[in-house]
């Protein structure tokens, strides 16, 4: 298989953030008198970006309509901004990979529903700063995964011109929604948040155990 480009989901793919996204999320559920949520909670709560996590930790909290989001979200921003580098490391394999990748000359990127200030700030804790051609957080002016509108303009951006020969590698079903919508290649990481049958499901074509497997794919 021929790959030229690679584009990256953020959390629970390179990096593990669950720590950051628990502290900013419990930090406010507690601001507003709820009660801290579990980590197994988030998990599932987690990949629609900022805004949507915040409206789904108030519904499991009990506001099912959600009526407080607006104010809840203003709290989890300012909160975020402190903590979003919160415990954040690469996963095992994940800095191999990518030399590996770069060695091959595959162009990089990294597709995230995380606020795009705290998606640099947070890739900077672990990687230098020319290692991604090219870094797309949430932003208005873009509709968020698994809309492929955000993966046709990176993608564009990398210089891509067959998209069978870019590769999606994410961790939940929006990321593979997201490759399936966009015509690339679907990759799970089933070290990341969600389940190898969501990924499955929503059109994983190659599935990775460990970062590193990916390689076999590259020759």
């Amino acid at each position: 298989m021929i790959i030229k480009q690679a584009i990256f989901d953020l959390d629970g793919t390179l990096l593990q953030t669950m720590d950051s996204l628990i502290k900013t999320g419990n930090s406010m559920l507690n601001q507003l008198g709820f009660q801290a949520r579990t980590s197994e909670e988030y998990r599932f709560a987690i990949g629609y970006g900022a805004k949507e996590l915040v409206r789904r930790l108030l519904v499991l909290s009990g506001d099912l309509q959600a009526e407080g989001l607006e104010e809840a979200y203003v709290i989890y921003m300012e909160l975020f901004d402190e903590y979003c580098t919160y415990g954040v490391k690469p996963y095992p394999g994940i800095p191999e990979l990518i030399s590996e990748m770069q060695k091959r000359d595959i162009a990089l990127a990294v597709l995230t529903n995380k606020p795009h200030q705290m998606a640099q700030r947070v890739l900077d804790t672990s990687f230098a700063p020319d290692t991604f051609a090219f870094v797309q957080g949430q932003d208005d002016d873009l509709p968020r995964k698994p809309d492929p509108t955000a993966a046709f303009y990176i993608a564009e951006k990398l210089g891509a011109t067959d998209f069978r020969q870019v590769l999606f590698v994410g961790d939940s079903d929006a990321d593979m929604q997201t490759a399936v919508n966009a015509g690339m290649i679907p990759v799970g990481a089933a070290w990341g948040f969600r389940t190898v049958e969501e990924l499955i499901a929503n059109g994983s074509e190659i599935l990775l155990n460990e970062p590193l497997d990916l390689l076999a794919y590259l020759k």
